[in-house]
């Protein structure tokens, strides 16, 4: 084990997850280390001329990325960062993020990437929580971690990428790498050993901590990029998911880096942003979530017209189902298919998913991912369930749910090796995974199991309709109803005859007792950072 990783914080014996290493690609050995992995492989393997990175006008081959890191690690070694020493990472979507992380891997500590919208209670949590004691921060969201530190002991050092020039009495990340040297020999970790942390977005209560070793780090890109993207050095990663999003860890770090491809960044993403970025940087693959992508239809419906976006040839969602309205739009206008996939940040990335190469069913999510095995239970008793029924759903593959000092929680999400991320699916005939809802969303009303999800797939098929959000609401006769959450078009009113038009196409497409018997029109609904609805803040 790592110096400095108290056994007594992470789980063993019957509740930690059982990896499965199926595939070649997974079999990895004892010692490998993720950052060698990603970046020195490519300079020895003569790959150091491709560009790794793109950040507005700029651009970072391999070959300066390898120099970047290991003048990172030397410095970090400097201020006294040792071999597992969890490491806050607090950035917008820049390159200095990933040159941190990779820094931090490639000594053998552990970042943490960090959402930026954070405040100084929630920093003060995880600090406290991970026992967090050197971070790297941009200048720009110094604040909140300086009134973060005010109330923990364990921070001792902090150090401050200026780029908006607010004023601190910090470590400077740029006198650093100027100072230090860029040759590094990677610490000898195991692929075993943890090399990321991350905590839960926290749509529901107090975020959790996860950590993942070197290994299913590896191994996201050797499963799920290898076989269902087909990745390779020729594609460019881009879009707005957040770093620290397990998804947008993968998407914009792992996956590109590990092939020799290219990721491309942007601050503070916006639809414009996001259209001039694919022309600019000619991303191949794009990576956003559904909110996201309704933005790009609804803000900009001649976006194709107005960018050069033929560069692209594969869409990738995940974070909130994906409905076959949305794809179908997005396949109209960009000429790509979108694969949508199920991942959590417990298991890291995408393990459902159809491949780019299948017949793709929209609004259904696909096969498991190569390498991953899945199945449905009854939620109780934990028996499979046949083909067709709808249950909770066990994963088992190369990654697993490991969380971080929260022994009751891991109890209730691992048995006999399986992870449990907390999904209710079908499984159909044909061997695909359709999704239903989260285990804590599904509405039982009258008896009835109805997943809420599926009915905003039926009403966001409505051209009044911008966005959707179904939950269940108490009610005395039938314990809950369904109701929705209605954000309108423009061009459109609330109206009891638009309640009426929506109730009825539910009852004309489902089974009439899953129709929203309240439909409330809102301006805009609750959403985390990675872009997921906060229903526990529209539950009655």
């Amino acid at each position: 084990m790592q110096e400095n990783l108290p056994e007594e914080h992470l789980p063993d014996g019957e509740l930690a997850p059982d990896p499965v290493y199926a595939l070649p690609e997974v079999n990895y050995p004892e010692h490998v280390n993720v950052a060698e992995e990603l970046v020195d492989r490519h300079v020895a393997e003569g790959r150091g001329d491709n560009v790794a990175i793109r950040f507005r006008e700029q651009e970072i081959t391999y070959a300066e990325l390898l120099e970047k890191v290991n003048s990172l690690g030397n410095a970090l070694h400097s201020l006294g960062v040792e071999p597992g020493d969890r490491m806050l990472v607090r950035f917008p979507n820049r390159p200095e993020a990933i040159v941190t992380c990779l820094a931090a891997q490639k000594i053998g500590a552990v970042p943490q990437p960090s959402m930026k919208l954070l405040r100084a209670k929630e920093l003060s949590e995880i600090i406290e929580d991970a026992g967090i004691r050197f971070a790297v921060v941009y200048d720009d969201l110094l604040d909140e971690l300086e009134g973060a530190a005010e109330n923990v002991d364990l921070l001792e050092e902090i150090v401050v990428v200026d780029d908006v020039g607010v004023d601190h009495d910090h470590q400077s990340y740029r006198d650093l790498l100027a100072e230090a040297s860029d040759e590094l020999d990677a610490y000898e970790t195991k692929g075993t050993d943890i090399g990321l942390m991350l905590y839960t977005s926290g749509t529901t209560g107090r975020p959790k901590g996860v950590v993942h070793s070197h290994q299913a780090i590896l191994a996201t890109a050797d499963t799920y990029a290898r076989y269902c993207v087909d990745a390779s050095e020729d594609d460019v990663f881009g879009g707005n998911p957040p770093l620290p999003f397990a998804y947008g860890y993968g998407d914009l770090v792992t996956h590109p880096l590990r092939f020799g491809a290219t990721t491309s960044l942007v601050q503070d993403a916006t639809p414009e942003k996001l259209l001039k970025t694919i022309e600019k940087h000619e991303i191949t693959v794009f990576c956003s979530v559904p909110t996201a992508y309704n933005q790009l239809l609804s803000k900009f419906p001649k976006g194709p017209e107005k960018y050069d976006v033929s560069s692209l040839r594969l869409g990738l969602s995940a974070g909130e189902p994906l409905t076959p309205h949305t794809f179908d739009r997005i396949n109209d206008a960009y000429g790509i298919d979108i694969l949508d996939g199920i991942g959590t940040t417990e298991m890291l990335h995408i393990f459902i998913s159809h491949r780019h190469t299948d017949d793709i069913e929209p609004g259904v999510t696909g096969f498991p991912v190569p390498g991953y095995e899945a199945k449905i239970v009854d939620p109780e008793t934990r028996k499979t369930l046949e083909r067709g029924q709808s249950g909770l759903l066990a994963v088992r593959g190369p990654t697993g749910i490991t969380y971080w000092n929260r022994p009751g929680k891991q109890r209730e999400v691992v048995e006999d090796g399986w992870s449990y991320p907390g999904d209710i699916f079908v499984q159909r005939e044909d061997g695909r995974f359709e999704y239903q809802s989260r285990q804590d969303d599904l509405i039982i009303s009258s008896g009835y199991n109805i997943p809420g999800p599926e009915v905003e797939m039926v009403l966001e098929d409505r051209d009044a309709v911008q966005e959707i959000a179904v939950v269940g609401a108490p009610d005395e006769e039938r314990g809950e109803i369904v109701k929705a959450y209605v954000v309108l078009h423009d061009e459109y009113e609330p109206s009891e005859s638009l309640v009426q038009e929506f109730q009825t196409h539910v009852k004309n497409t489902l089974a009439p007792y899953k129709y929203p018997r309240e439909i409330e029109f809102v301006e805009t609904l609750p959403r985390t950072e990675t872009g997921k609805i906060r229903r526990t803040e529209l539950r009655p």
